[in-house]
């Protein structure tokens, strides 16, 4: 099987076809309910019928979809429609007797399932204190929600634990066509709000709609294009230098085009995060296998790393139409981590607020939908409330955030299954299985952007984490086959 092939082709042009449809139904909302319904219809027959196929397109979605909202069924969207038809589907298959002993035995041989067990407890007391709490019950079940994804456990270990090398490169199929499209899509709105495109105003509420993105643009700079989806891309990032070869010219071009759209995201918390995550792949590597193949995968990652420079200034800049006159003042004063900037001072405003909530009940915490009101800087926040006092249940702080909801025993439950799978993944690297080291990598990418930009309370964070400790509780310890490139 190769990485890309006639496969990958289908698969970018059914989820153009998708978000064509999605952004028709910007105009026409009935059609977005009727699709909905299809979508949920066609996923639970798939699913019933081949549990994995379902699985893909559930984490297409995800790497697609950043909110999940291309489509909604009422106050429903479409990631809980798909997420509800996998699983009604996976239930509906628990009826056959092989199927019960079949996730018996997977879980008698799945270590990690007593810290999921741990967290499931704390999930549940979470929500118990809640209500004790009082919260607002609109906002329990808005905070909660997401944390129904964990039982995607289940139908992710039927499929995937020790599943054979074909499964397995299936997934690196689908999930690389994915990151493209996610990639080209950034690229296509880069260009049309550089160029000033007829279809620029219809696109910015379509994308602010569905949540797919959020652009920020100032005059005479680079707009902001950020998607939450793309947080795998900086997982791709420190996954591609590792797992695919060096001298392939399709390894070249996919590390510029995730470069790129790591730096189009402006977003500081995944810069540092694969940063540091890089740095400490490599220091792997040079325990693993030495200088001179150490030497070769810092030559690949910091040439295409400059070289996406220089593709996102022929975007910009290219002649038809004519592009505005574009400086860099956006991104210098991302990097520049001024305090007056909006977001970074609202932060700050937040955590001391944060830090009191948290010591009045340190250790069990106050549940889902907890409220904390703070003074911000966001300008759309001071558009409505001059005076910046603003109340919400989801915070920046994610680890804080955790803990104020979940209580201490709560977080540290969460944690301890984050660093199992990372010494896992890690351990099994240093036995000589790439794959599980790097999916370890990309777990570590997670922890470190949650501490400013959270995702281990939101289903882009949770599904990685499932699909990632799957495997590599899965893998032997020793390199599977890789899906191969094209010459």
């Amino acid at each position: 099987m190769k990485l890309i092939d006639k496969n990958t082709g289908f698969i970018l042009g059914a989820i153009a076809v998708l978000e064509f449809i999605s952004f028709l139904g910007y105009f026409y909302p009935p059609l977005k309910l009727a699709s909905a319904l299809i979508i949920f219809l066609g996923i639970f027959i798939l699913a019933f019928k081949n549990l994995e196929f379902g699985l893909l397109i559930l984490f297409t979605e995800l790497i697609i979809g950043s909110k999940g909202h291309l489509f909604e069924l009422g106050p429903v969207s479409l990631r809980m429609i798909i997420f509800a038809a996998i699983i009604l589907a996976y239930l509906y298959k628990l009826r056959r007797r092989e199927e019960r002993l079949k996730i018996i035995n997977y879980l008698k041989e799945f270590k990690a399932w007593r810290y999921f067990l741990a967290l499931a407890f704390f999930i549940s007391l979470a929500l118990l204190s809640a209500f004790i709490n009082h919260n607002s019950l609109s906002n329990i079940l808005a905070d909660f929600n997401a944390w129904l994804f964990f039982l995607l456990l289940f139908p992710i270990l039927a499929v995937y634990f020790k599943a054979s090398n074909e499964v397995y490169q299936r997934l690196v199929q689908v999930s690389l066509a994915a990151l493209l499209w996610l990639s080209f899509e950034t690229l296509m709105i880069l260009y049309i709000f550089t160029h000033n495109i007829s279809i620029m105003p219809d696109l910015y509420f379509w994308l602010r709609q569905t949540g797919v993105a959020e652009i920020t643009s100032t005059l005479n700079s680079w707009p902001r294009i950020f998607l939450q989806s793309q947080i795998y891309i900086a997982i791709a990032l420190v996954i591609i230098p590792f797992v695919l070869e060096t001298k392939k010219r399709r390894t070249w071009l996919l590390l510029i085009l995730t470069w790129s759209i790591l730096i189009l995201s402006m977003s500081r918390s995944f810069w540092l995060a694969v940063l540091i995550i890089l740095a400490l792949g490599l220091l792997a590597w040079l325990i693993f296998y030495g200088w001179r193949k150490t030497a070769a995968k810092i030559f690949l990652i910091s040439s295409t790393a400059l070289a996406s420079i220089l593709f996102i200034l022929l975007i910009v800049l290219f002649p038809i139409p004519k592009p505005g006159v574009f400086s860099a003042d956006s991104f210098m004063n991302r990097i520049s981590l001024n305090s007056n900037e909006a977001a970074v001072a609202s932060r700050w405003s937040l955590l001391p607020v944060m830090w009191r909530e948290i010591k009045t009940s340190p250790w069990l915490g106050f549940g889902y939908g907890k409220t904390i009101t703070y003074k911000s800087s966001d300008p759309r926040v001071l558009q409505t409330n001059p005076s910046g006092e603003y109340t919400t249940y989801a915070f920046e702080w994610g680890y804080l955030a955790l803990w104020l909801k979940f209580g201490f025993f709560g977080l540290f439950s969460y944690l301890a299954l984050m660093l199992m799978a990372i010494y896992r993944g890690l351990l099994k690297w240093r036995q000589g299985n790439d794959l599980a080291g790097v999916l370890a990598l990309g777990l570590l990418v997670l922890v470190l952007t949650n501490f400013f930009t959270p995702y281990l309370d939101h289903p882009l964070g949770i599904g990685y984490l499932l699909a990632a400790l799957v495997l590599i509780e899965g893998l032997a310890p020793k390199n599977i086959v890789l899906p191969k490139t094209s010459k």
